[in-house]
């Protein structure tokens, strides 16, 4: 609905086109200006940011400017932003959103705002005062959300790795010359009583990597079972290559390990998955036998994730496999995929180029009407952590001999403990617990908010183009928005 501004000498009224007709007529003396309010919101804010940082009025004195934590963008007569801090997408006039890039390198008084409509995103905190320090209010937003959300103590997570041997040999796994190692059934007992007495009171969440987990099936079912019987309250997830899964085994899956999303790692078409997967048995375990393991998924009502691995020279070779995913998949709602350059892509000098062809065949992903990870759009996360690794009070990873760590990966420098002995380095703990402090090239960052300073403690995610990437990341969601407000309304 459009609404108009109409101001009587200092008095302001919002109406109806009518009613101001009739005041027109009573009030013939007054000079009456009419702005068309076009501000829309496109995405929904996260409801506890955006309830600490909206203003309920704004400072008549002060100057403003634009929020360093906005995205701006603009194609084809939509123009768009992005406050990355309550996650809030807006939709402006062409002249309203020139008058906001205007203060991304000057600052203004309250009467600019009045005069081209920007009050109601300065309110919403896209535009905020000259001396405004955002990245201590990022900060104090991050403390009051977990003061307004706690979370019962104890741990909620455990990411458990059964072995880390597997039955393919990838080209890229970063796993390759670290031991193999097999769970055994004393480590599995003890597993069980750690979970007991240190799981939080609510469900847990248990998350089946390795290696292969699939290759020690009968050690997850035994967990899975022991814990039933102790009355504890869980659901599992897995990342796995499908290669082991029979119908017989997915029965176990759901019932016994009450697994409720799986993701599938794909290599791209038949060639490259078999040239990059090489399985010890290829005759047993290939391409055809992994496309019929996510149909028995889908089947069992376990939603499968689809990560579309690929490099600089698989990518030109994405678009085919894409229409053969829609094909087999296409109908299955509870398959979906998302593409991601192999974790080596990241330290090459055209990352950023081959992030930016990566985003653009997302939206040929969409064009195809394939189940995409980022088709829908849902009113946006605060996170209040970026991964596993800086939540180490609420997630652990084990390994087969029981030793913890703070990522999947499995950092050397990163363990400080064991199921056995419990936390047997506090002062490594303590280190991992605690945030690094905030780095200079972190703090003027518009993405912080959303990114993470755990690199400073070696986090194995963090790469020099994070900005590039996350900007791009943006543009795409935002695109695709502008796409939506394009088409016609029916």
């Amino acid at each position: 609905m459009v609404a108009f501004q109409a101001t009587f000498s200092s008095r302001l009224c919002v109406t109806k086109a009518k009613p101001v007709i009739d005041l027109l007529k009573l009030y013939p003396k007054y000079v009456i200006m009419f702005k068309v309010m076009k501000m829309k919101t496109l995405g929904a804010p996260n409801e506890r940011s955006y309830a600490i940082n909206k203003k309920t009025r704004l400072d008549k004195e002060a100057a403003f400017r634009l929020s360093g934590f906005v995205i701006s963008f603009e194609e084809d007569g939509v123009c768009l932003m992005k406050n990355i801090l309550t996650g809030e997408v807006i939709s402006l006039s062409r002249e309203e959103y020139q008058a906001a890039i205007h203060l991304k390198d000057t600052s203004e008084g309250y009467e600019y705002l009045e005069q081209h409509s920007l009050t109601e995103p300065a309110m919403h905190r896209f535009i905020v005062e000259a001396g405004y320090n955002e990245a201590e209010q990022y900060l104090t937003t991050v403390k009051l959300i977990r003061i307004m959300q706690p979370e019962s103590p104890g741990l909620k997570t455990y990411t458990i790795l059964p072995t880390t041997g597997c039955n393919a040999r990838c080209t890229y796994c970063y796993e390759e010359g670290y031991p193999v190692m097999t769970m055994t059934r004393s480590t599995a007992d003890r597993l069980i009583d750690y979970i007991c007495e240190t799981r939080q009171e609510d469900s847990i969440t248990l998350s089946w990597f390795g290696g292969e987990p699939l290759v020690c099936a009968d050690t997850i079912s035994y967990i899975c079972r022991r814990l039933t019987e102790k009355d504890v309250p869980f659901t599992s997830r897995m990342i796995t290559n499908a290669s082991l899964v029979t119908r017989e085994l997915t029965r176990e899956m759901k019932e016994v390990w009450k697994l409720q999303r799986v993701q599938v790692s794909l290599d791209g078409d038949r060639r490259d998955y078999t040239e990059r997967k090489r399985y010890l048995l290829p005759e047993k375990h290939n391409y055809d036998r992994v496309m019929e393991a996510i149909g028995i998924l889908s089947e069992a009502d376990i939603q499968v994730v689809l990560r579309v691995n690929f490099d600089s020279d698989s990518f030109t070779r994405l678009r085919p496999f894409l229409v053969e995913m829609k094909e087999r998949f296409g109908s299955l709602n509870n398959v979906k995929l998302y593409l991601s350059a192999l974790y080596q892509e990241k330290a090459k000098p055209g990352f950023t180029g081959l992030t930016r062809q990566m985003f653009e065949l997302g939206r040929y992903v969409d064009a195809l009407g394939l189940n995409s990870v980022y088709r829908e759009q849902k009113a946006a996360a605060f996170r209040l952590n970026s991964c596993m690794a800086d939540s180490i009070d609420k997630s652990v990873v084990i390994d087969p001999e029981g030793r913890f760590y703070n990522c999947e990966h499995l950092p050397e420098g990163n363990t400080w403990g064991n199921i056995f002995d419990g936390i047997t380095d506090r002062k490594r703990y303590e280190e991992l617990l605690s945030p690094a402090p905030l780095d200079d090239k972190c703090r003027s960052c518009a993405f912080l908010p959303q990114c993470t300073t755990f690199y400073k403690n070696g986090c194995p995610g963090w790469f020099e183009g994070c900005r590039d990437y996350q900007y791009l990341k943006t543009e795409y969601e935002l695109r695709k928005l502008a796409d939506i407000e394009r088409a016609p309304q029916t």
